[in-house]
């Protein structure tokens, strides 16, 4: 009985983690479909690059705090206020470079001062994921992004025959504000905190976030490059497909990260009877994602794609429970630095490739390029941990 109970409130707890985490995923896919439907496709891929670049600086701006912070808490509870704020007026510092970054980079294109201000809200948002997770103020967050949805979603309704790319911004500025009133509540008992500059700080997540940032560059490096060689079009299509990937790649670690700091402290015995099962269940999860992906593509937001892109996607999908884990397990032994060496070469081999791959296949070339990326990754991981257990 106790057991039983026990595996329902882990369910419970899984559940409330992942529909938490996939609210933002679905946020995006259901803009997407309201403008792609009932406004045009090409207003979602003029937004689409911007998303793509922006999400380039957050990634910058979060420096590794999740991952880095979440190890700290497990260390010294008692202190994870301080540690929190200390570690977000560090970061804060990366948004004067971002700022200037943002100015002289033509991508922007006269929207510097708006991407600024989205930018600068969905950094104190980001922060705020590392309390949740940590305290499990899943529920919470829940109704936090429903209010998010429910604001960004009556303004573009109301605006959607005269909206364009800058009333777009506008609108996901506004409900982001919301967004942070929300979490700003989860600052309540942070007393008797000491607001200083600590660049040691930084020093310090430095080794959680160059395999987070070499592993993010890897995974959207097809992105990076669709935003140069797709027409507004395909960047939109593009787009909408691997949110959808995106979307599984979520998926599969919301299973696995409320319970990290049990995982850390795991056998491994038991690690590798967690990832042999995982795997295993890829498959499965593959073929159900791709199915999900094609009715909803095809019969939902009228696009189309071909088989081959279905199967290059299916192919992208299998690994992505094993490679939760095995980063995860690296993790585990302090051995962050040998991800962001062995994802620098997948990347570096992503770089040279991926400019013949997309240049001529296109869309096909950018999916193979992720494939092979995720594969690549993956088995590199896996080699490396293996001998490192038999040694």
């Amino acid at each position: 009985m106790k057991q039983k109970k026990k595996i329902i409130s882990r369910l419970k707890i899984i559940s409330q983690y992942g529909v938490s985490q996939l609210l933002a995923v679905f946020s995006i896919l259901l803009v997407s479909l309201i403008i792609v439907r009932f406004h045009s496709v090409e207003l979602w891929g003029e937004y689409a690059e911007l998303l793509i670049w922006s999400n380039f600086f957050l990634l910058f701006l979060s420096f590794g705090n999740h991952d880095f912070l979440l190890k700290e808490f497990s260390k010294s509870p008692s202190t994870i206020n301080q540690q929190w704020t200390s570690n977000l007026i560090a970061r804060s510092i990366l948004l004067i470079p971002s700022f200037l970054l943002i100015y002289f980079i033509p991508i922007f294109n006269s929207l510097e001062f708006l991407i600024f201000i989205l930018i600068l809200l969905q950094f104190f948002n980001q922060s705020f994921k590392v309390l949740i997770v940590y305290h499990r103020k899943f529920n919470y967050t829940i109704w936090v992004e429903i209010g998010f949805n429910i604001c960004l979603f009556a303004i573009i309704f109301f605006t959607l025959e005269t909206i364009d790319l800058k009333g777009l911004i506008i609108a996901i500025i506004i409900a982001q504000a919301l967004k942070l009133i929300g979490y700003s509540f989860l600052l309540k008992g942070f007393n008797n905190i000491r607001y200083h500059f600590q660049f040691d700080e930084l020093k310090r997540a430095a080794p959680f976030f160059v395999p987070l940032a070499v592993g993010t560059i890897r995974v959207k490096v097809d992105a990076y490059y669709g935003t140069h060689f797709f027409n507004v079009s395909d960047l939109s299509k593009y787009q909408i497909f691997i949110s959808f990937l995106a979307l599984a790649q979520m998926s599969s670690s919301f299973a696995i990260t409320p319970y990290l700091k049990n995982y850390y402290r795991s056998s491994t015995s038991l690690i590798n009877k967690i990832q042999r099962r995982f795997f295993a269940f890829g498959w499965l999860f593959a073929i159900a994602i791709v199915v999900f992906m094609y009715l909803i593509i095809s019969f939902v937001y009228g696009l189309d794609f071909s088989i081959n892109q279905y199967i290059l996607a299916f192919i992208f999908i299998i690994p992505l429970f094993l490679h939760v884990l095995l980063v995860s397990e690296y993790y585990k032994k302090d051995e962050q630095n040998k991800i962001a060496l062995f994802a620098s070469i997948i990347v570096l081999f992503q770089i040279g490739l991926g400019y013949f791959l997309i240049n001529k296949w296109h869309i096909n070339g950018a999916l193979i390029l992720k494939v092979l990326g995720q594969w690549g990754i993956v088995i590199i991981l896996w080699l490396w941990i293996r001998n490192k257990k038999n040694e």
